[in-house]
């Protein structure tokens, strides 16, 4: 199967993007879970971290639809199904998309507020993953998921998916890119280990890390994007991330904390969204900013958000 991006690919990125960003608008809001337990990015208030995350799926579908036709695709890590459900009613009518994700809770929220042929939902977690699930699959794709993870977790990840999936498979993973950030770790709790250009593609040229044969890291670019986000950040994000870590520092000290702090932040959440106005965006500007690459060069680290690596199984050992 191919696999280049074509010169094209940078249209199709935009014109992907913006139907997903549609499909999420006329979505139901998952308002009832919180941030901390990755609910859904529509309880965000700001349109730029909505943008990164319809990104991400626009660029795997752009990606995917490249290579073959009547796809089998697992997602890793789905939240509340919203991005899931957009990405489905735009993917190609004869894939199939079976969304996972570890918490009942989301996955049940999910089943009730969507209801596609070409989408299903299944409680997952990435520990169970096996070999009977995956040779159900052409592809597998986990974005903004391996920042969850530490590096040895990632490492068995990708073996278990490595083994798994039939030649040609293909496995497509996204995450932020700490690239432009002054700070290495957004302080966020939850993540455990963030990545940069550089240092994403150090770990997965490393055969002890990543069995795949083929490797290509491709940068979402957008100069307008990382200068809000990088505000953000220097403007009280990084602070607040330090706060969320303390409470799981004496969450695990104190087993009380964590019913108290979910209550907490539940209240906390539903007052701020009521009286913070959304910041709503300018999608088209944002969108001609755009662009999906593939170089190297570091002039492109200033002004790259996401970083999506693709991996494809050949099943021929040297060709790494």
């Amino acid at each position: 199967m191919e696999d280049n991006i074509s010169g094209c690919s940078e249209e199709l990125l935009r014109e992907n993007l913006r139907r997903i960003w549609k499909e999420v608008d006329n979505l139901p809001s998952a308002r009832e879970f919180l941030n901390l337990e990755g609910g859904s990015v529509d309880q965000g208030r700001d349109g730029i971290l909505r943008f990164h995350h319809c990104a991400n799926y626009a660029a795997t579908l752009t990606i995917l639809t490249q290579r073959a036709s009547g796809l089998r695709i697992l997602e890793l890590g789905c939240g509340s199904g919203t991005l899931s459900t957009a990405f489905a009613r735009v993917m190609p009518v004869n894939w199939q998309l079976v969304a996972s994700d570890y918490s009942e809770r989301l996955i049940n929220y999910a089943r009730r507020a969507n209801s596609l042929p070409n989408l299903s939902f299944l409680c997952l977690d990435v520990n169970d993953i096996n070999d009977a699930l995956l040779k159900e699959f052409d592809a597998v794709i986990a974005l903004e998921v391996i920042e969850h993870l530490t590096q040895d977790e990632l490492r068995w990840l990708l073996t278990q998916l490595y083994q798994g999936l039939k030649n040609g498979g293909v496995v497509l993973v996204s995450t932020l890119d700490r690239s432009p950030f002054k700070r290495a770790f957004s302080g966020y709790a939850p993540h455990r280990f963030e990545y940069r250009y550089k240092t994403l593609l150090q770990f997965l040229s490393r055969r002890g890390n990543n069995p795949f044969e083929r490797v290509r890291i491709l940068r979402i670019v957008s100069p307008p994007v990382v200068r809000e986000e990088v505000k953000a950040e220097n403007r009280g994000g990084y602070l607040l991330n330090r706060m969320v870590a303390f409470w799981e520092c004496m969450e695990g000290r104190h087993s009380w904390v964590g019913s108290v702090r979910d209550k907490l932040a539940g209240l906390l959440f539903q007052r701020f969204s009521r009286l913070t106005p959304r910041k709503d965006i300018n999608i088209e500007l944002y969108l001609n900013s755009t662009r999906i690459v593939e170089e190297q060069l570091e002039s492109y680290d200033s002004d790259s958000f996401s970083l999506v690596a693709v991996l494809i199984k050949t099943g021929q050992q040297d060709q790494q």
